[in-house]
């Protein structure tokens, strides 16, 4: 939901992490139990924008924007 949020106020944070038990390069080696912080950590993390050119103005809008979704939920 975060991440439509922000994508609807032209923020382009993106989902980030995949679980390496979960991938497919890696779910053969895999023994099977369960990682649920791993899991927790897929489900929940996102990337937000970072670059050299970023701007305080703009890290400010994307914190009041995370801030607004929250006080909304």
């Amino acid at each position: 939901a975060l991440l439509s949020y922000l994508k609807d106020k032209d923020i382009n944070a993106v989902f980030h992490y995949q679980s390496l038990h979960k991938s497919k390069y890696y779910t053969n080696e895999h023994d099977g139990r369960d990682l649920p912080f791993s899991d927790f950590f897929t489900n929940n993390l996102i990337r937000l924008p970072f670059h050299m050119e970023i701007t305080f103005e703009i890290v400010d809008l994307i914190c009041l924007s995370i801030q607004g979704f929250f006080d909304q939920n």
